[in-house]
C-alpha cells in the first residue's frame, strides 16, 4: 500500500504526518484532539473561538469599544487600530472595514487616532491586516491571521 501524507496548518499550528492510510488517519485524529480541539469548528456549526478571546458580550449587553481597549494590554497606537479591528469584525459580523470606520470607531471609544490611513497602512506592511477590495469608495481592509494572533497576546497579556 502507498504511502499517504497529509499537512494540516491552522493559524501558527502546522503538521505534516507520513505513512500509510490508517496510521496516518489516526495520528491527525490524535493532533487534533490533543492540540486544536478549542480552536477549531464543531461540525455543529458552531463559530471559532478562541479560549483567550474576551467575550465581546456579557450578560447580554454588548462590550463598548473603550471597554474592550480596557481589557487589552494595547501600548500605542497601531495596538489599539488591530483592537478596534477586531472589536468591528467580531461585534459588527463584518468581513472587512475601512479606516475611516476605524477612525470612527477610535472617537467612539474616546481614544482618537492622529491619522488612521496611515496606522492601517503601517499595520498592513507589517501583515496584521490586508486590502480586502473596496466599501463604500474607500479601500476595505482585514485582519489576516497574524493580526489575530497578536491581539490574542494582548488580550492575554492584561
Amino acid at each position: 500500500m502507498a504511502d499517504v501524507t497529509i499537512k494540516l496548518a491552522i493559524g501558527n499550528f502546522s503538521v505534516e504526518v507520513t505513512g500509510d492510510s490508517a496510521y496516518v488517519d489516526k495520528k491527525v485524529e490524535e493532533l487534533v484532539s490533543r492540540f486544536l480541539s478549542s480552536r477549531i469548528p464543531s461540525i455543529s456549526g458552531e463559530s471559532m473561538a478562541s479560549p483567550s478571546a474576551v467575550p465581546l458580550e456579557a450578560g447580554g449587553k454588548r462590550t463598548s469599544p473603550a471597554e474592550f481597549l480596557k481589557q487589552s494590554s494595547a501600548k500605542n497606537q497601531m495596538d489599539r487600530a488591530l483592537l478596534l479591528g477586531y472589536y468591528f469584525e467580531k461585534s459588527a459580523g463584518v468581513s472587512s472595514f475601512t479606516s475611516s470606520e476605524l477612525g470612527h470607531l477610535g472617537k467612539e471609544a474616546k481614544q482618537p487616532f492622529t491619522n488612521p490611513s496611515d496606522i492601517v497602512a503601517k499595520l498592513t506592511a507589517r501583515g496584521f491586516m490586508m486590502s480586502a477590495g473596496d466599501k463604500e469608495n474607500q479601500r476595505a481592509y482585514a485582519l489576516t491571521a497574524s493580526g489575530e494572533t497578536y491581539i490574542e497576546t494582548l488580550l492575554e497579556s492584561k
